[in-house]
């Protein structure tokens, strides 16, 4: 995803100076691969995540906090998507967006724990795990 959206800010500095009906090709595929990448990673992860790595005890309003989190966040990017190209311009907003997603890939690497294989109670063991071992 941050590849496709740092090749997306490239074409848009391009384009704005060779006008080129082949940027505008380019555009639209480097989108649709954004989309594609979207669609098998954050996209549906996230809501399959938010799924396993609760208690038992907490899921449903954990679930409802980590959902309404994530529309917001949608909401926010939404919101200031059009100021951003008005006041950075295109290419600035796609980067923007791009350091966004490698500090989210970040976040992930670091914080989430892996779940394939293991037990509800194996996943609340690392959240109460002594924090210095990390």
């Amino acid at each position: 995803m941050a590849v496709t959206l740092g090749v997306l800010g490239f074409i848009f500095r391009e384009s704005a100076s060779a006008h080129d009906a082949a940027f505008g090709q380019l555009a639209v595929i480097t989108l649709m691969a954004y989309v594609a990448f979207f669609a098998i990673s954050l996209g549906p992860i996230f809501w399959l995540l938010i799924s396993e790595i609760y208690p038992l005890k907490v899921r449903g309003s954990a679930e409802g906090t980590a959902a309404s989190s994530n529309w917001a966040a949608n909401f926010v990017v939404s919101l200031t998507f059009l100021t951003l190209v008005e006041k950075f311009g295109p290419t600035w907003t796609f980067w923007l967006y791009g350091v966004l997603s490698i500090a989210a890939w970040v976040f992930s690497y670091k914080l989430v724990p892996e779940t394939k294989g293991r037990t509800l109670e194996e996943i609340e063991a690392f959240w109460h795990r002594d924090k210095s071992q990390a």
